[in-house]
């Protein structure tokens, strides 16, 4: 079985981090208010900012390099391991730019952090159409839009949930990547994990 893995927000704790990055970028250079709405998706949202706040903050992020640093999420590598090890193929499929930087903080983020994996496919804007591709039997992602492009292409498509995405019954979701593991070894193919 070939299995399609994001990478942010579903091994990563990404979100986490820009929170964390935004909170300490809005006290030192935008308006200093702290959350609007911590549970909120846009950074517009979350913050009393702006759009072009935003956009500022997106070039800073792009700047420190904040990927490099990122915790795992909870037991993501271990679990990943035991399907690689058991046979199953791994791809992470992100949508990280596809640049040499990127690539390199990429690469290296994986191997401190022990993940073991056949290809990491960044650049992917429409993963429905990489899995597709790389003829993906499950495609596992924290974003519903991209396991509707999943399930558009006609691979199938699980949910990790998410602050964001919590309330969305619509998928087969997972809460942990201990649920993950058993859902795809065929121990709990239900609705959801």
């Amino acid at each position: 079985m070939r299995l399609g893995i994001d990478v942010d927000d579903t091994i990563a704790k990404t979100h986490q981090e820009i929170v964390r990055l935004a909170l300490e970028y809005d006290k030192k250079y935008v308006k200093g208010k702290g959350f609007k709405d911590r549970n909120a998706l846009y950074l517009v949202d979350m913050f009393y900012w702006q759009v072009n706040d935003a956009k500022r903050f997106i070039t800073y992020l792009r700047n420190v390099n904040y990927y490099k640093d990122l915790e795992v999420m909870d037991e993501a590598n271990k679990y990943i391991n035991m399907l690689y090890d058991e046979g199953y193929e791994v791809f992470f499929i992100t949508r990280r730019n596809d640049n040499i930087r990127v690539r390199s903080i990429t690469v290296d983020w994986l191997r401190r952090n022990n993940f073991k994996y056949h290809e990491l496919i960044l650049g992917a804007i429409n993963k429905g159409e990489v899995c597709k591709r790389m003829d993906i039997d499950l495609f596992i992602d924290n974003d519903p839009v991209n396991i509707d492009d999943a399930l558009d292409y006609g691979v199938r498509g699980l949910v990790i949930t998410d602050t964001y995405n919590k309330d969305d019954n619509e998928y087969i979701r997972c809460n942990t990547w201990k649920e993950i593991y058993d859902y795809v070894k065929g121990e709990n193919n239900g609705k959801n994990c």
